[in-house]
């Protein structure tokens, strides 16, 4: 027997989908690819960009799965817009 998913339930439409999501976190995986091949960055912010790759590879790959539960596409979506104050403010300094 597979699990039956009744019609009533409801997925917040406040939570963005998985697909967008998804180009999300690619967008950043180039962001963040750009930005260590820039050759513009201190060492501080090459380090960081180290530390945000693995997060957002990792994000990307969850993402990738066929299935994601909703509680983890929220937890996913929360860490998706953290990462992405951070890939913003270091390319905002490599303009």
């Amino acid at each position: 027997g597979g699990v039956q998913i009744p019609g009533s339930v409801q997925i917040p439409t406040s939570l963005p989908s998985k697909d967008q999501l998804l180009a999300q976190a690619k967008q950043m995986l180039d962001d963040l690819t750009s930005l260590k091949g820039s050759g513009k960055l201190a060492a501080e912010q090459t380090k960081q960009v180290d530390d945000l790759l693995p997060r957002a590879n990792s994000l990307t790959s969850e993402l990738s799965k066929p299935q994601v539960e909703t509680s983890k596409l929220a937890q996913l979506s929360r860490d998706l817009s953290d990462l992405q104050k951070q890939v913003t403010s270091l390319k905002s300094l490599v303009k």
